[in-house]
């Protein structure tokens, strides 16, 4: 007698050694449960990973991507002027805009997200990019990934 092994079932109907994953039997053509229950599972894990669209409504405006397009080079700028030497005036100047652009990258890019999140195949994670928009200098290079990356999805489509 023949022992069957891990990949290998017995027939519901006739008793035979079947592979687990046969939709029928080559013995008795008796269709194969388990066989059927593992594809659809399999289906159903691959279709709640794809985002649909269609499920998310918004009327965000598009234009938000500005804001982190600004943010972007208002950090470049901010970087580069801190190697020169400047007065008091500019030096308050160039703090007013550390913190315009430190509250402006976050908040544009949690709305642009709900707008890109409604209209393209992409679920970007709002709490990830808004912390990486947060912090100091990584903001720059996180930005301009997700300008890329917006872009590339949308104009997928």
């Amino acid at each position: 007698m023949t022992e069957k092994s891990p990949d290998e079932m017995y027939c519901r109907s006739c008793g035979e050694i079947i592979k687990k994953e046969a939709e029928i039997c080559p013995e008795c053509g008796v269709r194969n449960e388990s066989a059927q229950s593992t594809q659809n599972q399999t289906r159903s894990t691959a279709a709640s990973r794809t985002h649909d669209p269609s499920q998310y409504s918004t009327n965000v405006s598009d234009n938000w991507w500005y804001g982190v397009a600004i943010g972007v080079v208002l950090w470049v700028v901010i970087v580069l002027s801190t190697s020169v030497q400047t007065s008091g005036g500019v030096e308050a100047l160039i703090g007013l805009v550390t913190v315009i652009a430190w509250i402006l990258m976050p908040l544009a890019v949690y709305f642009d997200i709900q707008y890109v999140r409604a209209n393209a195949p992409w679920n970007p994670n709002t709490a990830l990019w808004a912390i990486g928009m947060f912090i100091w200098l990584v903001n720059i290079i996180v930005g301009a990934v997700y300008l890329y990356r917006r872009n590339e999805v949308l104009n997928q489509i």
